[in-house]
């Protein structure tokens, strides 16, 4: 019986698979979702290898059990991070919709094309991880360093795993196509329900996106050339269908997992491919919060030299709380947030009402869907020049219980769901390390969860050659019918005249 637990004791470590993650350390909210994804593969026994180039070394860190290898911050990196923390802070909160997003995008891609190429030369990094023999690998699909390192090591079995619950340009390696009429787009502060402007705007957005995209990726490409030769990789399939790199890549994964939770998310055509795991970096939050006094307002503030608390009995200030605990707590009555992707989620499995003020980004899009599901209002952030304003709102959702009770219900259905995220993510890495790559044999298409229909252009996916076919068809055979009609009724008519 001894041998038989000591045996079961070792069973995790005998047979468990080894994962490569790339993550850049950049954002509280993509750092914490990695992290959890981290730790949902350790929980069954799994061994993670995390390469971590730090962009933002102010971030505070959690713990793991994964082994981490930092890179050091690169010139480029060091730029965002001063921008970050003087530019972004402020400016964000006094422009709109795509200029609030644009500069802080622009310097973010400039941060990790630099951090990148720093990577690539950070000494004895590639030569150690070329030792291992990983079975599988995932990383974020907006900074496309990872991917090429994967394939530089030799690692086939490959996933995205986005942080957000929807990104632009999805369509040429998921499979899942773009629907601006009715999805809004990641920047998009639009509901599923959009007048015709703004499916115009919508659409036009989608389009700049999808335009835009291989121009982000070109310059990693030329960047892994230079590093390892422009025969890299020497595929047959880049050879075939002569596309970008990266690209090829992006569709070589096998799946790809969305931090988006289904019953809250605009409902959108998905493929096979795509999995959504939104919640997996929600826990339960059941510690008790003694520490805290009984106080109306709860706020997060982190810069505390500024004395926003000061002489207001019923505020209690801090610059880092237990956000998920305090969710989970009974005695909360709503909660006022910028409805990033992680705060989103975590209230809306709660169960607790919302007043959102959306900044920047993917933020608009979320409140949308907070408005689209009746779990709160939307406040403008130019709006709170106005103290008025946020008091009608908070107002607003305490007093009319409607918002309560849908939380409720929507978080009841989330937290009663038969699988958890964590349980679906670990999983289909699982099959994936075991069994993949899902997707082989390009040349002869066979393709496995990827469908036909990224192949077509444009004219054979949306049938507009059959379509043009079958009119012309028609209007050929109508024009005979006309022609044969003019020929027969003039014989008639003369036959009737000499009778």
């Amino acid at each position: 019986m001894r041998i038989c637990a000591l045996v079961a004791c070792f069973l995790p470590v005998a047979f468990g698979l080894k994962f490569l993650s790339y993550s850049t350390i950049f954002a509280p909210s993509h750092v914490m979702y990695m992290h959890s994804l981290h730790e949902s593969l350790i929980d069954v026994g799994h061994e993670v290898h995390v390469i971590s180039p730090i962009i933002n070394s102010q971030l505070r860190l959690q713990k793991t059990r994964a082994k981490i290898i930092y890179v050091p911050q690169s010139p480029e990196a060091l730029v965002y991070e001063k921008f970050a923390a003087d530019e972004v802070a402020s400016n964000s909160w006094l422009t709109d919709g795509m200029r609030s997003a644009l500069e802080p995008l622009m310097q973010i891609l400039s941060a990790w094309h630099g951090q990148c190429n720093f990577t690539l030369q950070y000494p004895g990094l590639l030569e150690q991880l070329a030792t291992e023999k990983y079975d599988a690998a995932y990383s974020e699909p907006i900074c496309f360093c990872g991917f090429g390192i994967f394939e530089k090591l030799g690692i086939k079995n490959t996933a995205t795993t986005l942080s957000i619950s929807s990104f632009g340009g999805y369509f040429r390696f998921t499979g899942a196509p773009s629907v601006p009429s009715y999805v809004p787009g990641v920047l998009s502060p639009f509901t599923d329900r959009m007048t015709f402007f703004e499916r115009v705007m919508n659409t036009l957005q989608c389009a700049m996106i999808y335009l835009v995209s291989p121009m982000l990726r070109d310059p990693y490409t030329d960047m892994f050339k230079r590093h390892f030769g422009e025969d890299f990789p020497t595929t047959e399939a880049r050879k075939l269908h002569f596309i970008e790199l990266f690209l090829e890549l992006l569709e070589r994964a096998s799946y790809h997992f969305l931090n988006a939770e289904t019953l809250t998310e605009f409902p959108r055509v998905i493929t096979h491919k795509i999995i959504d795991i939104g919640g997996i970096s929600v826990y339960g939050g059941h510690k008790e919060l003694d520490q805290f006094p009984n106080a109306t307002f709860i706020w997060k503030y982190e810069k505390p030299e500024h004395e926003i608390s000061k002489g207001i009995e019923n505020l209690v200030e801090s610059t880092w709380m237990p956000q998920n605990d305090i969710l989970n707590d009974r005695r909360l009555t709503l909660f006022v947030t910028h409805c990033g992707e992680g705060s989103t989620i975590e209230s809306t499995k709660a169960g607790v009402p919302l007043v959102v003020i959306p900044v920047l980004g993917d933020q608009e899009r979320n409140a949308q869907t907070i408005k689209r599901i009746g779990t709160g209002v939307i406040l403008s952030k130019t709006d709170l020049a106005n103290g008025d304003a946020l008091a009608r709102a908070i107002q607003e959702v305490m007093d009319n219980k409607t918002y309560k009770h849908k939380a409720e219900a929507i978080g009841k259905n989330i937290r009663g769901r038969r699988f958890a995220p964590n349980e679906t993510f670990v999983s289909n890495m699982e099959f994936m390390a075991e069994h993949g790559p899902l997707r082989q044999d390009f040349a002869a298409y066979s393709l496995l969860l990827d469908h036909y229909g990224t192949q077509l252009n444009f004219l054979q996916y949306y049938c507009m050659d059959v379509f043009a076919f079958l009119v012309t068809t028609a209007a050929a055979a109508l024009h005979c019918c006309r022609l044969e009609r003019a020929h027969c009724v003039p014989e008639q008519h003369f036959a009737s005249v000499a009778a």
